[in-house]
């Protein structure tokens, strides 16, 4: 028996169903894309954990071996001429997907009528985009008309008559566009969130948003991955998130209503307009100060005027009023830096996160649950864990644990695989640190630190598992790190 099935709400459109009651970790959905695009990762399983191949035909199309170049060379050789002489202005990857979907939905003998119907059915919402953005789509449409123009289809090297019904085309092409930014996936790694393609997968658009979903969605190369995240009882919507969760309710409402149109009606957002919701006060709030210098435990809530301004800083458990054209001042600050030219060298670009980081936690002292605080902690975090100069690695530690700090209290039952990542990324720091023969820690401390980095290490295996799969390489490499603690115990002791 099918573990859900689609139904049709008045509000909502098509939706996904528990059929049965599903246990959290449970994989409910795996399914290809119809078509996908990588961005610099192999054009079949999307990997970039090898060196790169090109295409001999078109020098654009990229494999990590022979195998995927031929289970690719079904689509590609309908492309590949074209590939060879397109501008750059054709290679946004957009622009390539809604190629490679309109080549496969309506040129040659071999539609699949089925697949055709499923990428039909997905709403375009032409008639709610911007004016800027239909004029965009517009312009790609051309792009995508010269392209098609001389694809390989059939066996031959330039459509015939292709003037004839350019015009029913340019208008399903259009729509194709609308489609795919409504509705396309972003393909991403696992264990670094590094997206690496974009793919359609009607499939997967059938489950709606929601700000604390029950379900989640990875990738396995080419292949979407959907897991259940909470016990699902029979009738349960099963839902997922298009966005980034550590928000305000005003911030998430207005991306949603933006980018997919919708006014998200979800209970964690209609709590949010109904009254005051102190997680909103954290998300975006200010470190409070009394006269003395010394911090009352509360929170400090920036409201802004009509024109942007500061309109009042007050802290929501003492009142005390934060200097309004002092955060200005600093906001500022963080801006110009912001504007600067990012440097190529690693010291350089450690030097402009240090000015960052020093703005935000000492001059503008955003509160440690702020979102700000996590995604900044998170950026130089994974810059400092990934750089080459090892005194930098050593250096990642204390952002992974302010971006914990920051994300940890926010949805706390909900296994979301970034904070199983995160948990991973400061288990393993915490691993090597007191694996370094040069470490300085007393026994008793060091024998912490490592029961400190199995602690995180299973935590994060809980939520992968949970997430991701036992199969994931994300859950494998925590594994594999937590294996080898439990191995060489005795030695690291």
């Amino acid at each position: 028996m099918p573990q859900f099935h689609q139904l049709l709400d008045a509000q909502k459109g098509r939706c996904a169903v528990a059929s049965v009651a599903i246990q959290a970790g449970s994989c409910i959905l795996r399914t290809c894309a119809i078509c996908a695009v990588p961005f610099s990762s192999c054009g079949w399983c999307f990997t970039t954990q090898v060196p790169l191949s090109r295409c001999t035909g078109c020098r654009k199309a990229r494999y990590c071996s022979r195998t995927c170049q031929q289970y690719d060379w079904s689509q590609h050789r309908r492309e590949c001429a074209v590939w060879r002489s397109i501008p750059s202005s054709a290679t946004l990857p957009t622009v390539l997907l809604v190629s490679r979907l309109a080549a496969k939905l309506f040129l040659g003998s071999e539609t699949n009528e089925e697949e055709k119907n499923q990428v039909l059915k997905l709403r375009h919402h032409l008639d709610d985009h911007s004016k800027i953005k239909l004029e965009q789509f517009k312009e790609m449409t051309q792009l995508v008309l010269l392209l098609l123009a001389h694809y390989n289809v059939d066996g031959k090297q330039q459509i015939t008559c292709f003037n004839k019904f350019q015009n029913d085309l340019e208008t399903e092409i259009l729509k194709l566009f609308g489609r795919v930014n409504c509705n396309a996936f972003s393909i991403a790694n696992d264990v670094t969130n590094e997206a690496l393609g974009i793919g359609l997968y009607p499939d997967g658009a059938l489950f709606n948003h929601d700000c604390n979903p029950n379900c989640i969605v990875s990738f396995k190369g080419r292949e979407m991955l959907v897991h259940v995240v909470k016990d699902v009882g029979v009738g349960q919507e099963l839902t997922v998130s298009y966005i980034e969760l550590l928000q305000s309710t005003k911030a998430r409402r207005s991306e949603l209503k933006e980018s997919f149109f919708f006014d998200c009606e979800c209970l964690r957002c209609q709590a949010g307009r109904k009254e005051e919701v102190e997680d909103d006060w954290y998300l975006n709030g200010l470190v409070c100060s009394s006269e003395k210098g010394m911090s009352c435990g509360g929170v400090v809530v920036v409201e802004k005027a009509k024109d942007g301004s500061i309109s009042s800083a007050a802290c929501k458990m003492c009142r005390t009023e934060r200097d309004r054209k002092e955060i200005e001042r600093f906001e500022r600050q963080l801006k110009e830096l912001e504007t600067l030219k990012n440097s190529a060298s690693e010291q350089d670009k450690w030097q402009m996160y240090q000015k960052k980081w020093e703005i935000v936690t000492r001059r503008l002292r955003l509160h440690p649950q702020n979102s700000r605080i996590a995604v900044m902690a998170r950026k130089i975090g994974n810059f400092l864990f990934g750089a080459k100069s090892l005194d930098l690695q050593r250096l990642a530690l204390p952002f992974f644990l302010a971006e914990l700090c920051a994300v940890e209290w926010l949805l706390p039952t909900t296994k979301l695989p970034s904070r199983g990542l995160l948990h991973f990324q400061i288990g393993k720091l915490l691993i090597e640190e007191a694996k370094t023969p040069l470490c300085f820690l007393s026994p008793t401390n060091r024998a912490k630190q490592i029961e400190s980095a199995v602690k995180h290490l299973q935590q994060s295996l809980s939520v992968l598992n949970c997430a991701y799969g036992c199969d994931s390489v994300a859950t494998r490499s925590a594994q594999l790190v937590l294996d080898e603690i439990q191995r060489t115990a005795d030695q690291l002791l």
